[in-house]
């Protein structure tokens, strides 16, 4: 009998195949045998994933959970078993193992883009900005609905995070300035808010688009190029303004 089980020191999604069965190999990679054993820990979930005439279903067993596959406990094996071989033995199903404790850690980087003083919209300021978003799994059925996990890969899946995060944080950073009603050159003593807000609307993004959870946003530096045209020119119209202001007084 098979033991289903992931033993993974570090996993997100995690495949099981049988023993001796290398990843791959057609239907054998997906054949348990009837009266196997099911292993999943606490903080973990299994995902059997099987063809039915209506289409391709999922089941779910979360752990902790230690028990011996059979109809009583898996009603679908029932099925399962008719349909594929007559009530026989192997039957046919994908089984996946989702990590709901682990968080993962994605450092992302926005280049340099220009965000525009909202006093004055002529000088484009060159801003670049640096940080980490921390995210994990914690509602697994939205996260199966939105991503096909025989061809999950999680080098693929942190850079489409990495490219998401980024494109909303420039976004939010570009309408800073009139959000927060603050000058571009100020941008840089207000990380918190700015991070707090980027946090907050990532999380609604992050979760709709790729069903995650975010844990945390840290903003490592907000970066104005100071040696550029357009700070030069808001910087040198900054203080004119100042003096004339002084001047008047």
């Amino acid at each position: 009998m098979d033991e289903i089980r992931c033993d993974e020191p570090s996993y997100l999604i995690w495949k099981w195949h049988p023993a001796g069965i290398a990843p791959g190999k057609g239907t054998r990679e997906n054949a348990i045998r009837w009266g196997s054993s099911l292993r999943v820990r606490d903080g973990e979930v299994a995902v059997f994933v099987y063809s039915q005439y209506n289409g391709t279903q999922q089941e779910y067993i979360e752990g902790p959970c230690d028990r011996i596959l059979d109809t009583e406990n898996l009603p679908v094996l029932a099925s399962l078993v008719g349909l594929a071989y007559g009530g026989g033995t192997p039957f046919q199903a994908e089984v996946y193992f989702i990590n709901l404790a682990q968080i993962l850690q994605v450092k992302f980087g926005v280049p340099f883009f220009d965000v525009y003083d909202p006093r004055f919209t002529d000088f484009g300021v060159p801003v670049a900005v640096r940080g980490t978003v921390s995210f994990s799994i914690s509602d697994y059925r939205a996260f199966v609905k939105l991503h096909r996990l025989g061809t999950f890969h999680l080098e693929d899946f942190q850079r489409q995070i990495r490219d998401a995060v980024s494109r909303y944080v420039k976004d939010i950073v570009a309408n800073a300035p009139a959000a927060h009603n603050i000058p571009v050159i100020q941008m840089e003593s207000k990380i918190a808010p700015i991070n707090d807000e980027i946090e907050y609307n990532l999380g609604q993004r992050l979760k709709e688009d790729f069903g995650v959870t975010v844990s945390g946003v840290d903003i490592g530096a907000i970066e104005i190029d100071k040696a550029s045209e357009g700070y030069r020119q808001l910087m040198k119209v900054t203080r004119d303004m100042t003096a004339a202001r002084t001047q008047a007084a």
